[in-house]
């Protein structure tokens, strides 16, 4: 029996240096990861550079940590089943810790550009029209985002055309939806970048608008899981040959 109970003990001990391993990418590579794609937004003048970064950042830290950079492709991850509630936590750790980063480090290199993420001359102005582009902006991307997360709707197999796919609809919904505050689609972003502006600039009317781009991405996403469950999967199921 000796021999059982030891070969038992082993998976138990691989499986749980396989999990800490996992959590180790999550936590190194999705914080470089989404920092690289603040970074992008921060640094590029425009959304075909902004979508460039994504893409090489899902290459080179999503295959370490699965490239979710933003805690709603967290939760999309979640609902279809691709990720457990503990890495999703983790994950949205490495998101938050991320946005941190770059609020306090990266975003005073670029205070003075008039493209920087969510920094808009007139705070509050636009607020419906501004809440509206967040909302059709995110249902676009995390839509797809959703399609391109679960198994059975996979639009593209490899991931490099993952990567590609998902850069391009990024680009898409920032180019037509994404024109008052360049926002990212990241409410977690949006909170560092905010942040860090009120702290170092004192400008806390900014803080105003960050409702907008939390509550904004997170309606759009509700609207986009809600489309692909209620709509699109029940359509793809129906459509099936018996």
């Amino acid at each position: 029996m000796n021999p059982i109970v030891n070969e038992f003990s082993q998976v138990t001990d691989d499986s749980i240096e396989k999990e800490k391993a996992e959590i180790k990418n999550i936590m190194i590579f999705e914080t470089a990861g989404t920092l690289l794609v603040i970074y992008g937004a921060l640094a590029t003048q425009n959304n075909f550079g902004v979508a460039l970064v994504y893409f090489v950042g899902l290459l080179v830290c999503g295959r370490l940590s699965g490239g979710y950079f933003n805690p709603i492709c967290t939760l999309i991850g979640f609902v279809n089943g691709s990720i457990s509630k503990k890495k999703a936590l983790y994950y949205t750790g490495a998101q938050t810790i991320a946005s941190l980063i770059a609020g306090m480090l990266l975003m005073p290199m670029f205070a003075y550009k008039y493209t920087l993420p969510y920094y808009e001359r007139l705070p509050s102005h636009q607020v419906f029209g501004t809440l509206m582009s967040e909302i059709a902006g995110s249902l676009i991307f995390f839509t797809f985002i959703q399609i391109q997360t679960a198994e059975n709707t996979k639009i593209t197999t490899t991931p490099v055309q993952s990567a590609i796919f998902i850069s391009v609809i990024y680009f898409v919904a920032r180019q037509y939806t994404a024109t008052m505050g360049n926002s990212l689609f990241n409410p977690s972003a949006a909170f560092g970048l905010q942040l860090f502006y009120g702290i170092y600039y004192g400008k806390w009317d900014q803080m105003i608008n960050l409702l907008i781009y939390i509550l904004g991405p997170w309606i759009g996403s509700l609207l986009a899981i809600s489309f692909f469950w209620i709509i699109y999967t029940p359509t793809l199921v129906n459509k099936q040959p018996n």
